[in-house]
């Protein structure tokens, strides 16, 4: 995972202190055997800990690893998702490097949590790729970005390749916005409302 994360390009400044950087570091950690396995076991369960606060807070289902990727890609703001969210897809240079990007995060999608839960003796990232939420009250999460995100989730769990995936995630951008802001119908204008808004 690690190897993976380090080459990221567009979608690369994700903060250290989020959860796929810090697995990312747990994964590196576990791969070259340098490790107390209850410290390691000990930061994997912080890290389902906050994926699982981030998954009551917009109410995702089912896979909350996909979900979770699919909310980075949904979230983060760069030049390339705000171009995006304006004139979806669009020729350039910078598609080379989306589509690179975008061929990393399906092998994120795709990747084998196995290994580390046999030698950990854990059963955690199973739990979470096969998740049941229990039902709540819409007041509880947002449920206007769980839906777009879970919708991007299912169809990046179905896209072919990278190219089809810079398709599917570009028309997103360009339906729904980028970002906190630009995902939260509450600031979006839509086409025939009065009064305006914000």
């Amino acid at each position: 995972m690690y190897r993976l994360i380090s080459k990221l390009v567009i979608y690369r400044n994700l903060g250290e202190d989020c959860i796929l950087y810090r697995l990312a570091d747990i994964s590196r950690r576990f791969q070259s055997g340098e490790y107390v396995k209850e410290t390691l076991v000990t930061e994997i369960y912080e890290e389902i800990n906050r994926l699982l606060q981030i998954s009551t807070s917009y109410g995702f289902d089912k896979n909350l690893w996909h979900n979770y990727l699919a909310f980075i890609i949904a979230m983060t703001e760069n030049p390339f998702t705000l171009v995006s969210e304006k004139v979806g897809a669009n020729e350039g240079t910078v598609n080379e490097f989306a589509r690179g990007d975008f061929a990393i995060f399906r092998k994120l999608f795709d990747y084998d949590f196995s290994e580390m839960e046999k030698a950990l003796e854990i059963n955690c990232f199973d739990i979470i790729l096969h998740y049941q939420a229990v039902g709540k009250s819409e007041q509880i999460f947002n449920k206007s970005v769980s839906e777009k995100v879970q919708e991007l989730s299912q169809s990046i769990e179905r896209a072919g390749d990278e190219v089809e995936m810079y398709r599917i995630v570009t028309d997103f951008y360009c339906k729904y916005g980028v970002g906190k802001f630009g995902l939260n119908k509450a600031f979006r204008i839509g086409a025939g409302e009065s009064g305006g808004g914000i």
